[in-house]
């Protein structure tokens, strides 16, 4: 593995790792007590791969990404359910629940 690709998986590490980080080529060379060529070459590769992305101030900042499938996208979707008994609009998250107004066994 040269020093150009272990420095970009560093970095590459450090940007998930840390969500909203944005660093300049300066503070990104003094974190990583890297060379500025070398650093250069290192971000230009995540640039180039389209994990970051270079701000018109010149800051590096990472894209946001999926890790997998979003936690959101895991839940089941809630359904909404009238109470048989009193009318009442339940939302429901599982097959049987109970009706927030009488409490009784929703289907």
């Amino acid at each position: 593995m040269t020093a150009r690709t272990a420095l970009s998986e560093r970095i590459r590490h450090e940007f998930v790792d840390l969500p909203g980080l944005k660093l300049t080529m300066a503070q990104a060379c003094r974190l990583w007590s890297a060379d500025e060529t070398v650093c250069r070459d290192a971000l230009a590769t995540l640039i180039d791969e389209g994990f970051l992305r270079r701000t018109p101030s010149g800051a590096f900042i990472a894209l946001p990404r999926p890790r997998g499938a979003s936690a959101k996208a895991m839940l089941p979707e809630p359904r909404r359910t009238r109470c048989p008994h009193c009318h009442h609009l339940n939302v429901q998250s599982s097959t049987t629940a109970r009706c927030a107004a009488c409490t009784r066994l929703i289907a």
